[in-house]
């Protein structure tokens, strides 16, 4: 037991250290626009995860495949984590090239505590009151950030939110997640295309001209996969609180790398936003220990 634990220790951690990452790896696609990078990750991780969740298990991919063909519900449900998904990505790589990367790190500090309130609204599940003092510290902290600013942070509010709506759309797909994904990216691998094809055409002279590029526009497909595919196998092995408390690690080093590698103000207003958060997410996390 304590072998398999630290096999998903290990796989978790690799997982979220590579997502934590992730915003220096599209910050050397800088000099591409937003909606290309995008284009590019969608088709190659449809390649990706197509041959993944062939290769792991051909089987259950067969099965997934039988239960989509004779599911239309779950076809919609599908087609709704594809649109969410992408659109979460694309918020993503925009922040990222246009220097907002903590705006990341808060959307995915928050994402926890939206999906406690999306469970509250959708499932009428239960909080208890450490769980609804969590939610309204975090509440606290985005209004002090809007009142600071001027105006809400909605891209980080909106990568949260379609993150959360994609989790909540996750957990009625009743296919394995790597078959879920494959099928994702391939349903709007066509829009890729038509983008990269006839609205933006210079990504593609980077596979004549820029070797680099091309082979970082490749490498999108297993940014994308392999993380998901360590996630898949930790997420197997280890329990459910240790996992949600790992996944704090990722925003943590989103944040380190907007100060620290992209110079992104880190002003006085912005600890103090934060701080409401980290303490939310403390008492929260505390709250599913002490059940």
């Amino acid at each position: 037991m304590q072998q398999t634990n630290k096999k998903g220790l290990i796989t978790a951690l690799g997982c979220y250290l590579i997502w934590g990452l992730l915003p220096i790896y599209w910050g050397l696609l800088h000099h591409i626009s937003a909606y290309s990078v995008l284009a590019h990750r969608i088709i190659w991780s449809a390649f990706f995860m197509s041959f993944i969740a062939i290769l792991f298990n051909f089987q259950q991919f067969k099965k997934d495949c039988i239960h989509l063909k004779t599911n239309v519900s779950q076809l919609l449900l599908l087609f709704t984590a594809s649109l969410l998904v992408s659109s979460n990505w694309g918020l993503y790589i925009w922040a990222i090239s246009n220097n907002r990367v903590m705006d990341t790190s808060f959307g995915y500090y928050i994402n926890p505590l939206l999906n406690v309130v999306l469970g509250v609204f959708i499932f009428k599940e239960k909080l208890t009151f450490a769980q609804w003092f969590s939610v309204g510290l975090a509440t606290i902290g985005i209004i002090f950030i809007s009142l600071q600013m001027g105006s809400t942070p909605d891209l980080a509010l909106a990568i949260a939110l379609t993150f959360g709506l994609y989790g909540l759309v996750k957990k009625k797909l009743l296919i394995h997640p790597f078959t879920s994904i494959a099928f994702e990216a391939w349903l709007v691998v066509p829009l890729a295309i038509i983008y990269t094809t006839y609205i933006d055409t210079s990504s593609w002279t980077a596979f004549q001209h820029d070797s680099f590029t091309a082979a970082l526009f490749v490498g999108s497909g297993l940014t994308t996969s392999v993380p998901l595919v360590l996630f898949s196998y930790g997420a197997r092995l280890l329990p459910l609180n240790l996992l949600g408390f790992l996944q704090y690690l990722s925003p943590t080093i989103a944040l380190l790398i907007a100060i620290f590698y992209f110079g992104e103000s880190f002003d006085t207003n912005k600890m103090i936003a934060f701080s409401f958060i980290w303490v939310a997410l403390g008492i929260y996390t505390a709250s599913n220990y002490t059940k």
